[in-house]
């Protein structure tokens, strides 16, 4: 026996301890390998153990994305492990995609939801720090729509210099006529038929025009180059297709090297070509060398400032374009026009530096700016009166500061409510609260004259309130009157202000249900004209009124909760003496009712084989289905009574699926998707042979507006839908079964519910197949019906969590079964 106790107590001692290693693997998730992982069935402190982990390796969400697919992780589970990582820490922190961010949202327990004013004020806020921080004349560079390519349909500049690879264009015209099209050789040469080479390399184009000319006139002797007017023969010389020079750019720009670049283009094309200078890169001191001599600095302040492109020179073959590290930067920002770095120059001043940020804004603090500079130990601040000191010497490492000017009026004063001129007026040293009514053309007639607020901010700014009569004050200035301050906000209210708007309602058989301002001797009479009259169903001699109960004991609840009135009014609206008219009060509210026996015409259709199909009209408030089979002239020879059905719109029906009751809610739901039933209109199970047979029995529908009554030929086919193989339509056979009917559709599927197999016959009716014990007893086929297969519900695997507390029961069973047995062994 303690042999056997001692087996059992190992086998659970073992059971147990598989049980610790799978709750521990269930806790311990690896997100480098999500291959064997739910992501679906993680809880959010596993989530957060997984962004701890890729945190830990230094990867943001893309590379850890791009790394657990290659390691054959599914695309799916990653891309879900990352949506949960990122909603998780979107509570936590602003969503960075670089996760070591979560350290600097630590401290940071709750964030409340921004508002739209909020949001958009932290995005105007991001923008200016933004462009606090750019340098002054990068952004050229940046732009893809700015690519300083030199334009060649311009006249040939007349300092350009001819080089080998330029095509000349020589144009004769007068005595003789031709035209040349000669490229400059290596040897600087270009060559005529019939003379000899013309030396032009390292000439301007002037020069060497003049070169050609004079050589031509061997050829044409009626060309005069240096004097036009004697000669009959004219020539000109102008640039053809330009050569391509090679310059080399190095230094602080982007992409330093040696580029190809037509032979018009100056230096600002050679340095898009390379990207611009870098951010250490210098925009007031770029070297253009030329010979191993500097032929030219380059300050492009002077173009992005003044426009002027003088020192931007043509380049020649073989010239360096020098970017050196700036010398002197300075910071701007706060409200100046441009904010960001700004190079200066030994020698420029405060002045020539608000000059580069295009100066000051409208809401700019100019009288005193703060400098901040660096001294060799440690910073410093200081205020700079401006004007006074704009010729102040800047150095590099300078923050110039411009502040704001304080969100208050030094002379305002606001006047709101009802004065026949409110708003915003200048206040002047004694200003009187008369004086300012009087200004504003005076109190309306609806003022509220008992009182009015003036709010006012005392000595430290705080809000506190002063009472006063409207009409003392207007009528009685000289006893009455208030001396107002500057930020004082005078408030006089209307009548109309104070108290709930006096509304009357009229609804019911009128042609406009209309909710109106109340009037002063308003009767019924007008209300029903306001609301454009009586409708033709309204029963005018039947007019109710409820009023409200605004009386009664003060403390004491009543019983009565309004008070009706009945009249009859006249079908016209005739005027009548006030005297015998009802006169409203404010909130009544008017109902006109319809006349009890007006119906409007209301329809049905029938459709199929009847001799007459078509629309008919309800004669009947209890018409029924042998009444309009009579009124259609009866059935055709060709008719199929037991298939005929009736569709009902869903508000005239009630249980419309009392049919599917033995199916539950999943079934249900997906049957009335399968089958239309989502629409506005639902199929009623109608025994029409009944019907006829036995008019008025129950068998006999009484009809409602709208309905559709359908009545096919003889139907031969029977449809099997659903978890079937094949869903197909087979041919009607009275003698097969149920069963064959599913066979000739190829069996059902393995996820089929063969025990909840129903059929919808033609006539909107359904049954289904039932069990008795070992017994299935299966609906009968008839022809046009539809068997349907039911999908078994999708069953739910149990997580990780559910598995761990199912073997936590049964290992406690097991122990105290275990316990008991030992006990009872004993």
């Amino acid at each position: 026996m303690n042999k056997s106790y001692t087996i059992l107590v190992f086998i659970l001692t073992l059971f147990l301890s598989l049980l610790t290693t799978q709750l521990s693997e269930a806790q311990n998730f690896n997100p480098a390998d999500l291959r064997n992982v739910n992501v679906n069935e993680l809880s959010d402190d596993q989530i957060r153990q997984a962004k701890r982990e890729i945190e830990s390796r230094g990867l943001t969400l893309q590379q850890f994305e791009q790394l657990a697919i290659a390691q054959g992780a599914s695309r799916a589970q990653v891309s879900q492990l990352v949506s949960r990582i990122r909603q998780i820490r979107g509570g936590e922190h602003d969503g960075s995609d670089t996760l070591q961010t979560d350290q600097l949202s630590e401290n940071v327990r709750q964030v409340e939801p921004m508002g739209d004013e909020e949001f958009q004020e932290l995005h105007q806020q991001t923008e200016v720090e933004q462009d606090s921080l750019q340098i002054f004349g990068m952004d050229l560079f940046d732009r893809v729509s700015v690519n300083f390519e030199p334009s060649f349909n311009v006249p040939t500049p007349k300092d350009y210099t001819v080089g080998a690879g330029d095509q000349l264009v020589i144009d004769i015209w007068g005595a003789a006529e031709q035209t040349y099209q000669l490229r400059v050789s290596a040897e600087g040469n270009i060559r005529i038929p019939n003379l000899g080479p013309i030396y032009v390399n390292g000439l301007q184009i002037d020069d060497a025009e003049q070169r050609i000319l004079n050589r031509l006139t061997d050829i044409y002797s009626g060309l005069r180059p240096n004097d036009p007017g004697e000669g009959n023969t004219f020539a000109q010389v102008s640039l053809g297709n330009v050569r391509s020079i090679k310059v080399t750019v190095l230094g602080e720009v982007k992409q330093p090297g040696t580029y190809s670049i037509s032979s018009l283009s100056t230096a600002f094309n050679a340095l898009y070509a390379s990207g611009g200078p870098t951010k250490q890169g210098t925009f007031r001191n770029i070297e253009i060398i030329r010979d191993r001599e500097i032929v030219e600095r380059l300050d492009m302040y002077d173009f992005l400032v003044s426009g002027n492109q003088e020192s931007n020179i043509r380049l020649r073959d073989q010239d360096v374009i020098k970017v050196n590290p700036y010398e002197n930067r300075i910071h701007v920002w706060g409200e100046t026009k441009r904010k960001g770095f700004f190079e200066t120059r030994p020698g420029e001043t405060l002045e020539d530096v608000l000059t580069f940020a295009a100066g000051f804004t409208e809401e700019a603090y100019t009288a005193r700016i703060t400098l901040e500079g660096v001294t060799p130990t440690m910073r410093r601040v200081t205020s700079v009166a401006y004007p006074e000191e704009a010729d102040r010497e800047l150095f590099n490492g300078d923050k110039v500061r411009v502040g704001k000017i304080i969100d208050r009026y030094t002379n305002r004063i606001e006047l709101v409510g009802a004065v026949y001129r409110p708003g915003t007026y200048e206040y002047s040293d004694g200003l009187m609260l008369s004086e300012l009514i009087e200004k504003a053309d005076g109190v309306k007639e609806e003022a509220f004259m008992e009182r009015g607020v003036i709010e006012r901010l005392n000595d430290r700014r705080e809000p506190i309130a002063l009472n006063f009569s409207v009409e003392r004050v207007v009528n009685e200035p000289e006893r009455f009157d208030i001396e107002l301050r500057p930020d004082d906000i005078i408030r006089i209210s209307s009548i109309f202000d104070l108290r709930e708007e006096f509304t009357i309602s009229v609804d019911g058989a009128v042609n406009s249900d209309t909710t109106f301002q109340y009037r002063e001797g308003l009767t019924l009479e007008d209300a029903i004209f306001i609301a454009n009259g009586f409708r033709d169903d309204a029963a005018e001699y039947r007019v109710d009124v409820s009023r409200r109960i605004t009386g009664g004991e003060r403390n004491i609840r009543g019983n009565l909760s309004a008070e009706n009135f009945r009249f009859e009014v006249g079908e016209n609206l005739e005027f009548r003496d006030d005297a015998d008219e009802f006169e409203l009060k404010a909130f009544d509210r008017i109902f006109v009712r319809m006349k009890p026996n007006y119906q409007t015409q209301q329809t049905l259709t029938i459709e199929g084989e009847v001799q007459f199909p078509g629309t008919y009209v309800l004669s009947t408030r209890d018409m029924r289905l042998s009444d309009l089979i009579e009124m259609a002239g009866g059935l055709s020879n060709y008719a199929f009574p037991r298939g005929a059905s009736l569709e009902r719109e869903l508000d005239e029906l009630e249980d419309i699926d009392e049919e599917l009751f033995f199916l539950n809610n999943n079934e249900i739901a997906g049957n009335l998707e399968d089958s239309d039933r989502g629409n506005k209109s639902t199929s009623v199970g109608i025994r029409l042979e009944r019907a006829i047979q036995e008019p008025g029995s129950k068998f006999d529908l009484i009809l409602f507006e709208n309905d559709v009554i359908r009545i096919p030929k003889e139907l031969q086919t029977v449809r099997i839908e659903g978890e079937v193989l094949n869903p197909t339509s087979v041919r009607y056979d009275p003698g097969r079964s149920f069963s064959s009917y599913l066979d000739a559709a190829g069996g059902i599927t393995d996820s089929a519910m063969r025990s909840r197999a129903y059929i919808v016959y033609a006539n909107g009716e359904v049954d289904r197949s039932k069990r008795f014990l070992f017994f299935r007893n299966n609906p009968d086929v008839e022809p046009g019906a539809t068997i349907i297969i039911p999908r078994e519900p999708e069953r739910r695997e149990m997580s990780p969590q559910e598995r761990v507390a199912l073997l936590s029961t049964i290992a406690s069973t097991m122990a105290t079964v275990a316990l008991i047995y030992d006990r009872l062994a004993n």
